[in-house]
């Protein structure tokens, strides 16, 4: 019986280890910290606090970039139409929250360039966000590709459900390492 404990004991140790080592020492960073300082950092784990659902540049079948605020700054997000609708509910009904996206950093196809740039244009010259003087005199605000990087960074945040073996590792032992602690004690104190 005490073989039980033990091992029950050292599941939960593992398990509550690779909770630390997951979530703390290598868990996600903000993906500003990536964008800010302009690097080609792929596959990284990273979250984004979404303020606003700007709208997409481009779809696929379920699928579609969004643009999105968080931090006063616009990231592009690789999501669900239905998550991405979710997550603009959210914020439309809770104005002054956020909503935390986690995925992993990808590199911006090039392909990617014209759509976006023509979204940017269009979000731009529809929100006015340029000088007042331009707007009288009929100007529009055209960005470049280099510009194009300078908004968005040069990654976007995937979040395509993937498959994670740690967090696989942690609930079975969590769960196993319970289970017979529970039964030790169950044999020893016949609490059931």
């Amino acid at each position: 019986m005490k073989k039980c404990l033990i091992i029950g004991i050292i599941l939960i140790v593992i398990c509550m280890v690779l909770t630390i080592h997951n979530e703390f020492i290598n868990g996600p960073v903000n993906i500003n910290e990536i964008t800010n300082r302009g690097l080609k950092d792929e596959n990284r784990k990273v979250y984004l606090d979404a303020t606003f659902v700007a709208g997409t540049i481009t779809s696929d079948n379920d699928n579609s970039y969004y643009v999105m605020f968080g931090d006063g700054v616009q990231y592009i997000v690789y999501i669900s139409d239905l998550e991405a609708t979710k997550i603009n509910r959210y914020l439309l009904d809770n104005p002054e929250a956020s909503y935390r996206i986690e995925g992993v950093t990808k590199l911006i196809p090039s392909s990617m360039e014209e759509d976006g740039i023509k979204f940017v244009n269009e979000w731009l010259n529809t929100n006015h966000h340029h000088d007042e003087e331009e707007i009288e005199e009929g100007h529009t605000h055209n960005i470049t590709v280099d510009e194009f990087y300078h908004y968005f960074g040069y990654v976007y945040l995937n979040v395509e459900s993937s498959f994670n073996f740690i967090k696989l590792i942690i609930y079975i032992s969590g769960i196993l390492g319970l289970t017979m602690i529970l039964y030790y004690l169950n044999s020893r104190y016949h609490l059931i």
